[in-house]
Parts: structure tokens; C-alpha cells; sequence
């Protein structure tokens, strides 16, 4: 749970696997001169690399996943509190072109800040952009809508939203574990806002939290 930007980057060209290291390799570059907080090294990936999946058409359960043939990729993480981006691409047996989807958590880069986290997310699609300019074809999904309208306004409000959501469902988690003798632990624990976004998110979504919150198989 919490603020998320999924992508997925693909390219039906008929690459050799020297062409797409050297065009990650351009990327790699790309994150470096975005100001991330840190860039991996690449990494030359094959079917024993289990963090690319992916689901074929038809697929069901977790068996039916993919694995890459071979492909490049590096991991970069934009700033302190979000997750850390996979960018490359990979081939996979029975699938034409290169493709990779994954997506990066910047949720928690808010503990830190509106200017921090607008920083991070921005870090996020401006890369996915340099994707873009690469030649690669790029699908996302940005729940702070700032890929499609640019809009710090929107993506301010949506953080908050989601700050106040998260808040709310994880104090009420964390006191219905606790009455079960069970522990939760979060990064929004941690956030010093947390009390005051808890009652703010209790204030307008208290009803659906308990609702959400029934459903789950708590002890």
C-alpha cells in the first residue's frame, strides 16, 4: 500500500543483447545526471534472475511466470524512502522484443518532505521519459497522475491522500494486531506526522477502513 508509479518498458526491435546493454547503458547514464541517490552497476541477466517475471498471457498462477532468457538491467533509487527502480531489458522465451515491467514505491519519500518527495517522483518519471527518448516504448501508471498532467498541484494532493490513507489503515491494523497479541511494523510508523495523519485519514475514511479491515484474516 501507498503511492506507486508501475511502468512497463518494451521494444519489439530485433536487438542483439550487445544493442540493449548499450542502450541500458545510456539509461544508466541518464539516472546518474538525474541527481539518484545511487545507480547500480548493470547487471547481465538470465533465467536464474528471479526479480524480472514475467506473465505470459494465459498465465494463472505464480508457476506460469517467466523468467528472462538473457537481458541488461540496473537498479537506481531516486532519494531517501522510495523503493528502488529496475530500468533495462530482458527477453523472454516464447515473447517477441525486450520488455521489463516493474514498478517504484515513492510513497515514503514524503517522511522527508513535500520538496523531497515531489524530488523523488519526478527522478522517477523523468527517467522513464529518458526511456522514452531511447526509443523504448513505455506504458505507466502513476497514481500521483504526474507522468500524464505535470502537475505539481495534483501530485501534492494525491500524496497527501494517500499519506492520510496509509496512516489510517496501519494504525488501525497495527491496534487490531496488537489486541491479537501480533506486531505490525511500517515505514509510516516512523514518519513524525503520523498521529496527525492518522486522525485526518480516520476523519474521512474511517468507515471504509473498518469495513476493509473486517475482511481481513486477522487471529
Amino acid at each position: 500500500m501507498g503511492l506507486t508509479i508501475g511502468y512497463q518498458l518494451s521494444t519489439r526491435r530485433r536487438l542483439r543483447l550487445a544493442a540493449v546493454h548499450d542502450l541500458v547503458q545510456r539509461l544508466h547514464g541518464a539516472a546518474r545526471r538525474l541527481g539518484f541517490e545511487s545507480v547500480g552497476e548493470l547487471i547481465r541477466v538470465g533465467p536464474d534472475y528471479t526479480w524480472a517475471f514475467h506473465w505470459p498471457r494465459g498465465a494463472k498462477t505464480f508457476h506460469d511466470l517467466l523468467t528472462p532468457a538473457e537481458g541488461w538491467l540496473f537498479h537506481a533509487v531516486p532519494g531517501e524512502g522510495p523503493e528502488s527502480m529496475q530500468v533495462g531489458l530482458c527477453r523472454y522465451k516464447g515473447v517477441a522484443g525486450w520488455r521489463l515491467r516493474n514498478s517504484c514505491k515513492t510513497q515514503y519519500a514524503s517522511r522527508h518532505g513535500w520538496q523531497h518527495f515531489r524530488d523523488c517522483h519526478r527522478r522517477v518519471v523523468d527517467l522513464l521519459r529518458a526511456c522514452e527518448q531511447a526509443g523504448v516504448r513505455v506504458k505507466v501508471t502513476d497514481e500521483g497522475r504526474f507522468w500524464r498532467t505535470r502537475s505539481e498541484w495534483s501530485l501534492c494532493r494525491a500524496i497527501t491522500k494517500y499519506d492520510r490513507m496509509v496512516a489510517a489503515f496501519g494504525g488501525a491494523l497495527k491496534d487490531a494486531a496488537e489486541s491479537a497479541g501480533e506486531r505490525v511494523h511500517g515505514p509510516i510508523f516512523s514518519d513524525p506526522r503520523f498521529e496527525h495523519l492518522e486522525a485526518e485519514g480516520q476523519a474521512k475514511l474511517g468507515s471504509r477502513i473498518s469495513e476493509a479491515l473486517r475482511r481481513l484474516p486477522l487471529p
